[in-house]
Parts: structure tokens; C-alpha cells; sequence
């Protein structure tokens, strides 16, 4: 079934938010869901897995420790690519980037792109991605190729720097979801509607990656 963009979007962050983001986090979730999917990249699909990899996670221990450090790694060995991309464009932002990062070990790093992108914007200079065999590059354009595009985690660079020789993504209005991917996602956004009480925290309603240590 083919999905708008914009409801490609509501639904990623419905079920983020149901997975344990708080809204916060859920937002940029379903904006990069939606940023991914407009080039037909799996953005839905990487989130679903990510999600159901990692429910009942605490995510504050998915978050980079030292982000002033050369080398980013999480408390719980893996890094949420959510919350790291986040701190990306904080740092980017705040003109505090370093002109290369090392993530020692990202989960779904596929995830991780429209923050790259947004990284790139905001500091004003190229940068570029890569993860075991993907390259994305972010300057006047984007580039970029992954050939497991759905791999479950990388050590991801990103660095300062184009590269003009990969190909360009092909833009487009329209995903198709398949219907068990928008079941499972559909499935989770259904807990940020469950009442907070103690039977539906107990049969799950809002667990996943909940931001606790």
C-alpha cells in the first residue's frame, strides 16, 4: 500500500513515542523516518526494527556518554541513532562539531542520515557518512549508497567532506509501506493512546526504549 509522506510521518512517530521516546525524540523519529522514505530509502522499516530490537531498553543508556570525545559510545555498548543524531545538530548548531566523529557502534545507521544532512546544513560545511560498505555524502546535494541499507548496526565516521562520484537519490511523493511493517509500527503508536495506569504499564502500554538508566 502506497502511504503520503505526511502520514509516513505520523505514523513513525506515534510508534516511537509508543516505543519509549519521549515526544521530544518521537518528533525527530518521524521527521527522519519521513526524510528517508522521500528518497526510497527503508526509513519505516529501520524503524520498526530498531523499535522491536530494542523495546524495554532504557534509553539513557543508548545515548552518547562524551560527546566531546573523538569516539562516541552509549553506557549499553549500542547507540541509539535517534538520540545520537540528535546530539549531531546540537553540536552543529552550537558551531561545537568536530571535524570528525566516530560511533563506535550505531544501531540502524541508516537512521542516523537526515541528521547527518541537517548536521551539514547547520554547520555550513560537506559532510560525509559512512558504515560498512554505505557512503552518503551531504554538500550543495546529497549522494550517497548503502548496500545493506537495513543493516542492524555499524561503525559509523562522519566526517568533513563531499564526494561527488556517488550517485544521486531519486525523490519521491509516495512510500510503499508493506502492510506488516505498518502493523507492527501501527501496533505501537496504539499504546501512546492506552490510559497510564498500572494494568497497561503492566501488559506493556509505553515501554520500549524508556529514557531511564
Amino acid at each position: 500500500m502506497t502511504w503520503s509522506l505526511g502520514e509516513i510521518e505520523g505514523l513513525a512517530r506515534k510508534a516511537a513515542r509508543g516505543g519509549g521516546f519521549d515526544w521530544g525524540l518521537a518528533e525527530e523519529a518521524g521527521k527522519a523516518v519521513r526524510w528517508l522514505a522521500s528518497l526510497g530509502l527503508p526509513g519505516p522499516e529501520a524503524l520498526d526494527a530498531l523499535l522491536a530490537t530494542y523495546d524495554r531498553r532504557p534509553l539513557g543508556r543508548m545515548r552518547p556518554l562524551d560527546t566531546a570525545a573523538p569516539v562516541w559510545q552509549a553506557a549499553g555498548g549500542m547507540l541509539c541513532p535517534i538520540a545520537t543524531g540528535a546530539a549531531l545538530c546540537d553540536m552543529a548548531a552550537e558551531a561545537t562539531l568536530q571535524a570528525e566523529i566516530t560511533l563506535a557502534e550505531c544501531a540502524f545507521p541508516l537512521l542516523l542520515l537526515s541528521f547527518v544532512a541537517g548536521a551539514a546544513e547547520d554547520a555550513d560545511h560537506a559532510l560525509n557518512v559512512t558504515w560498512d560498505g554505505a557512503t552518503f555524502a551531504f554538500a550543495a546535494d546529497l549522494r550517497g549508497t548503502a548496500p545493506v541499507p537495513l543493516a542492524p548496526a555499524g561503525r559509523a565516521v562522519i566526517r568533513r567532506g563531499a564526494a561527488a562520484d556517488l550517485p544521486l537519490p531519486t525523490c519521491q511523493l509516495r512510500y510503499d509501506l508493506d502492510s506488516a511493517t505498518a502493523a507492527r509500527l501501527g501496533a505501537l503508536a496504539q499504546r501512546t493512546y492506552a490510559p497510564d495506569t498500572a494494568a497497561s504499564r503492566l501488559s506493556g502500554a509505553g515501554a520500549g526504549l524508556r529514557d531511564n538508566d
